[in-house]
């Protein structure tokens, strides 16, 4: 089935700059990187180009011309993997409605024909489940959210082969000028690389383009629909490679004082428990899960807090307030934390989610916290961001299909840190003139 022929069948047609990345493919090109802005079209196209490939190869596969089909969409996230793998589906049971049948959902989204015949989505959290095979076609969405580790380490060499040749699409907005920026200047050299705003796409029209630009922060609306690669990431907390130290995930020490931030589970959300140390404001523990038994989450988290003899701040809005009676219930320190919907003086008990998040951000860039070498926590971090809403209002989260466990689970425990870490309060009194000193402990 030629191209004119498949677009027929799927009843989609690329438009204009959606063609120009086709023609690249076309040429034999080995890896494409696509920076553009949202609503461009990217998970469209990517659908389509492994709808179309698929077909070819299997008419190759019935003719003896090849012995195996094997593709993947990668994502930070497999939410954010279905976003492709939606189209890939659509488009091919418009084309072929038996493939249908061979559609799965578990343990991951996937369209199987055979062991060695299938296109299947896979998720960057999941790093040991991106090794070991070889690929015909990789496509890797939202390229600039994941770790450069994932592409090196694990992902890159499942195109490296001999006999496949395995092509490699990167699909993302920007986020800073990270590898995902470095690997699009490389791939520009040999004609791989295109930048597309969101206006090039047909999703967004002049009026829509003009009512955004007015809403968005100005390195907001450069980044996601402009495509932009900004010098800084646009992201809520700048400096977090600043704050990170090997080696300080620790048992817990006698005369140190503890408290942890606990971030539960929502549907396909992960569980996030971590610890701080009060005096140091260093992270000493972490603890992240998902989808096991209530109560063995329960004994898991009561363990944790009760051997560092620390205090848990717990959000008690939804799911949480039951869990935080019950942890008390067994004896474990628990301060409840209420998410209200305005500023609140009672800077304890209750604050608004944009209060924790800005003292945290706060402590970030005054490097007054510290946190270990955890790469999902890390990735978090830089990928939380911020929105102005149609009224105005900020609003702070993760976007759309990523998590943001860690970062809320840090920010709890970060509510419980007071003033500044030990270290500096020594090294400002050390700073003072002599005759100023009072002798006295801190």
């Amino acid at each position: 089935m030629n191209e004119k022929e498949f677009q027929k069948a799927i009843n989609w047609k690329p438009h204009k700059t959606q063609k120009e990345v086709l023609r690249a493919l076309n040429k034999g090109l080995r890896e494409i990187v696509i920076a553009a802005g949202k609503g461009w079209g990217k998970s469209a196209l990517c659908g389509y180009v492994i709808a179309r490939t698929f077909i070819n190869y299997y008419e190759e596969l019935l003719k003896g011309k090849r012995d195996s089909i094997k593709i993947w969409v990668v994502a930070p996230t497999y939410d954010l993997s279905d976003k492709v793998f939606t189209y890939v589906v659509e488009f091919l049971r418009r084309a072929e409605p038996k493939i249908m049948n061979f559609l799965r959902n578990r343990p991951f989204p996937q369209i199987e024909l055979s062991k060695n015949v299938w296109i299947q989505c896979k998720s960057a959290e999941n790093p040991k489940s991106l090794i070991g095979e070889r690929l015909d076609l990789l496509v890797v969405d939202e390229a600039a959210f994941i770790p450069p580790s994932i592409w090196y380490d694990n992902l890159l060499p499942t195109t490296a082969s001999k006999t496949k040749k395995g092509v490699t699409i990167f699909i993302s907005t920007p986020q800073g000028k990270n590898w995902f920026y470095e690997l699009y200047l490389k791939a520009k050299e040999k004609g791989g690389a295109f930048h597309f705003t969101s206006l090039d796409g047909v999703e967004i029209d002049e009026k829509e383009w003009e009512r955004l630009k007015e809403i968005c922060p100005k390195d907001l609306f450069a980044q996601n629909y402009e495509a932009v690669f900004l010098e800084d990431a646009v992201s809520v907390f700048r400096g977090v490679d600043e704050i990170i130290r090997p080696n300080i995930l620790r048992e817990p020490e006698p005369g140190r004082s503890y408290v942890g931030g606990l971030d539960l589970a929502q549907v396909r959300d992960f569980t996030v428990l971590t610890i701080f140390d009060k005096f140091s404001h260093e992270q000493v523990y972490f603890d992240r899960f998902q989808k096991i038994p209530y109560t063995l989450q329960l004994e898991r988290i009561e363990n944790a807090a009760k051997k560092y003899n620390a205090t848990l701040i717990v959000e008690i809005n939804n799911v949480g307030l039951a869990i935080a009676d019950e942890l008390k219930a067994r004896g474990v320190k628990v301060e409840d934390f209420k998410t209200t919907g305005t500023v609140s003086k009672d800077f304890n008990k209750k604050g608004t989610k944009e209060q924790l998040i800005e003292k945290l951000s706060l402590d970030i860039e005054n490097k007054n916290i510290f946190l270990a070498p955890i790469e999902v926590q890390i990735n978090e971090l830089k990928a939380f961001t911020y929105i102005y809403t149609p009224s105005r209002n900020i609003s702070y989260g993760a976007p759309e299909g990523y998590h943001d466990d860690c970062v809320m689970a840090i920010a709890l425990a970060n509510w419980g840190l007071r003033g500044k870490t030990r270290e500096e309060r020594i090294r400002e009194k050390l700073k003072e003139p002599v005759r100023k000193r009072k002798f006295q402990y801190f």
